[in-house]
């Protein structure tokens, strides 16, 4: 599967949005900058934004697979990881 902007999507996502694209993935957008036109692109692609970091630009999103092809296009978009549990040593 060959797409321009793969390289900002690990590969396990990458197989994970090929094997099922219509299934909910919780994603931590990466951005160079925030802002509407992010917001706008992100609801386009058919996600639901969560949560938005200024100090590191970030996006916490949901929504189907199918859509992250559109967004890793996007100049803005540095690069996409997984959201997941945060756990602090102790």
């Amino acid at each position: 599967m060959q797409f321009e902007g793969q390289e900002k999507i690990p590969l396990a996502l990458q197989k994970q949005m090929a094997g099922a694209p219509d299934q909910t993935m919780f994603l931590l957008l990466h951005v160079s900058e925030t802002g509407p036109r992010q917001l706008a692109d992100i609801e386009r692609a058919g996600y639901a934004v969560h949560q938005q970091t200024s100090i590191i630009p970030c996006y916490a999103v949901s929504g189907p697979g199918r859509g992250l092809q559109a967004l890793a296009k996007e100049a803005w978009l540095v690069r996409v990881e997984e959201d997941s549990a945060v756990h602090t040593m102790q």
